[in-house]
């Protein structure tokens, strides 16, 4: 009770520094608590082809989806099952045939994942905060590509999308390359995977330079777990400014030797990296040889006790927020202080929003953050 007590007031602490804004009151439940911007949130698809790739029914799809800063939150918000559907497009890049067998086929992945059956409906019926196709705002705004982990699309990484672009970023994200077909048997498949991931960034890259809003002379990528590898072999890309590594495989033990020094000139790794970590689960033992040989990138590293892998997707804001699924306050100030280090590293480095860069100089207890919850290294 007492441990619930201390997150709940963090959790209001929290929410008490977010910027009001005029067009929404507040975050919607499955945010878990994280502190909505000053903009509405706009959703949109971006389907294209890419012709320098094929798979077996011909050229590769690659399936971007955007959310930007709108002009207004007016209409309803998206679902989280209007995610599910989404993702359902990805390999025909049109509209499911049978919406209702998607989800029902999604619902069905879920319980076998261990899910209790009747938390399935509500999380799938969760209202989230974007507008899909809603104007966007006026003005010029900076990037963010999201590299998903394995088998992750769109409805893995909603809830960080949406939150960055309410705090004024264009965020994208692509499937996995996995749910098109791509291999993974062995360690061998790790660098050809990551690259065609990374490909498929700079897909959604040239994809957003046709929005009027989205300045691509700032750039930030994010990496959750594999896909932290096609991040880091993004990042020196021209206007690239700063990379987070969400608990990412750049700085786990697992295929440690996937990246030949051939592969890779670490001198033109300058960007400054977030590396956000546990060492709860075996298979994301740390392991910081590869960040550690990035001689020319400054880096704040940051460990997050108790922090389980897969919180760090829409699972784990759904298992902070929702009361089907227990609602756990602890996990909400994990996820709190992850998001919060992601917002403001991206602030920092791509926006050039100094205030933000204070706020990551400082201690986690200068911060906010309580005693314990969080261990931090700053390197070069």
């Amino acid at each position: 009770m007492a441990s619930r007590a201390r997150a709940g007031l963090w959790i209001a602490a929290f929410l008490s520094m977010a910027v009001a804004s005029p067009s929404w009151a507040e975050a919607p439940l499955l945010w878990a608590g994280l502190p909505p911007g000053p903009h509405a949130v706009g959703f949109r698809v971006l389907s294209t082809l890419d012709p320098s790739r094929r798979i077996a029914t011909g050229l590769r799809p690659v399936q971007v989806s955007v959310w930007y800063p709108a002009a207004s939150a007016d209409g309803a918000g998206l679902r989280y099952r209007d995610y599910v559907l989404v993702a359902a497009e990805e390999t025909t890049l049109a509209p499911p045939v049978d919406p209702d067998a998607a989800v029902a086929q999604y619902s069905a992945f879920l319980t076998r994942m261990g899910l209790p059956p009747e938390a399935v409906t509500p999380w799938l019926d969760a209202s989230l905060a974007a507008r899909r196709d809603a104007p966007a705002a006026a003005g010029h705004f900076p990037i963010v590509l999201i590299a998903q982990g394995n088998g992750g699309a769109a409805p893995d990484q909603a809830v960080l999308g949406e939150m960055l672009a309410s705090h004024g970023f264009v965020v994208a994200t692509t499937p996995s390359p996995i749910r098109l077909g791509f291999p993974m048997e062995s360690d061998a498949d790790v660098l050809p995977m990551a690259r065609d991931q990374a490909r498929d960034l700079q897909v959604a890259l040239d994809a957003l330079r046709t929005l009027p809003n989205a300045d691509a002379r700032r750039i930030g990528l994010v990496g959750y777990s594999f896909g932290s590898r096609a991040a880091l072999l993004s990042a020196p890309l021209p206007g690239v400014r700063a990379l987070v590594s969400l608990d990412g495989g750049i700085g786990a033990a697992t295929a440690k030797g996937w990246l030949p020094r051939a592969a890779l000139d670490r001198r033109a790794v300058r960007v400054p990296i977030l590396h956000v970590y546990e060492d709860v689960e075996e298979f994301m033992t740390p392991d910081f040889a590869l960040l550690d040989s990035l001689a020319g990138a400054p880096q704040l590293r940051v460990k997050v006790a108790g922090m389980h892998h897969t919180d760090l997707i829409t699972y784990g804001f759904a298992a902070a927020s929702l009361p089907a699924l227990g609602a756990n306050p602890d996990l909400a100030a994990r996820l709190g202080a992850v998001s919060r280090y992601a917002l403001w590293f991206l602030r920092a480095h791509v926006a050039g929003d100094d205030d933000a860069a204070r706020k990551i100089a400082g201690t986690p207890e200068e911060m906010g953050f309580p005693a314990g919850l969080l261990e931090v290294r700053r390197i070069r």
